[in-house]
């Protein structure tokens, strides 16, 4: 498998956490973790010479923050709410990475 290869699979991972397990504080955790080693892939394959659109790694990288300024919220008295949205939005930035990344394959745009 290659490293790109691995990077899809973690990706359909990635889009399926953000859909289902950002909404309580402990799965948002497992979902930094993840989302995590995603990035470190992506790195890796950057440093290998792959691009991608910018926009995907910005993308990327604004859900990446949202979840962690959302598990810092949660752990604020009365602030589950505001967590839920920031998690929310967090998760359709991570979305839009996903799809934009996956366009990205199918169009030939990755490339060195």
């Amino acid at each position: 498998m290659t490293l790109l290869t691995a990077h899809l699979w973690v990706a359909f991972v990635v889009a399926l956490v953000a859909v289902l397990g950002v909404w309580r504080r402990s799965d948002r955790r497992i979902a930094l973790y993840i989302v995590t080693l995603q990035i470190l892939i992506g790195i890796l394959l950057v440093a290998r010479g792959l691009r991608a659109p910018s926009i995907h790694y910005g993308l990327a990288l604004l859900g990446w923050a949202g979840y962690m300024v959302a598990n810092a919220v949660a752990r604020r008295a009365n602030r589950h709410t505001l967590a839920l949205v920031i998690a929310g939005v967090s998760s359709l930035f991570i979305l839009c990475a996903y799809f934009i990344g996956m366009e990205a394959v199918k169009h030939g745009y990755i490339g060195g």
